[in-house]
């Protein structure tokens, strides 16, 4: 199967929108992301649009292609300048369908490549119970800084700061 990875355009706020509340409503979804369905399903078509627009955020997407119908966005990863020396990785999904592929880890090539472009190190947010992405992130180098934060949807549990310097070498597994 072929995917592409690429930047979101402004004028596919509609497919963003439609992978976003999909990713939402995932089961590890109280565990991945500080948003809810309800909160995000309430949002205006103009606040998806301006989401798109990339204003403050790259959002990359991943399509698959096989010529044989329409094209199917199966993943995202967004990177958002939080401050000029700070950006996050945010909203990372894949569809489960899709999971296992390669195409979490091409997203974030994109994500990082993106990101040396503007800064020496790329931040991300992980909940204390979402195991999978702790691997994950540690699998691609990030590595634990410290800093830790009450969830946003449930602050009885902890999310934990990672970051990924420039430079870095992924530990060997």
């Amino acid at each position: 199967m072929r995917y592409e990875i690429r930047p979101v355009e402004p004028a596919e706020w509609r497919e963003s929108r439609t992978l976003r509340l999909a990713a939402l409503q995932d089961p590890a979804a109280p565990f991945a992301f500080a948003r809810t369905h309800a909160e995000e399903s309430a949002m205006t078509d103009e606040e998806w649009r301006r989401r798109a627009s990339g204003d403050g955020a790259q959002q990359f997407v991943a399509v698959r292609g096989d010529g044989t119908g329409p094209d199917a966005w199966v993943g995202m990863a967004v990177v958002v300048i939080e401050r000029p020396d700070y950006l996050s990785v945010n909203a990372v999904y894949v569809v489960p369908a899709v999971r296992g592929t390669g195409v979490a880890e091409k997203l974030f090539a994109a994500a990082i490549a993106w990101t040396w472009d503007r800064a020496d190190r790329l931040h991300l947010w992980v909940h204390e119970k979402n195991s999978r992405a702790q691997a994950f992130y540690r699998r691609l180098g990030f590595v634990p800084t410290g800093e830790s934060m009450a969830s946003p949807l449930d602050p009885g549990m902890t999310e934990f700061e990672w970051a990924l310097t420039r430079g870095a070498r992924p530990p060997v597994s």
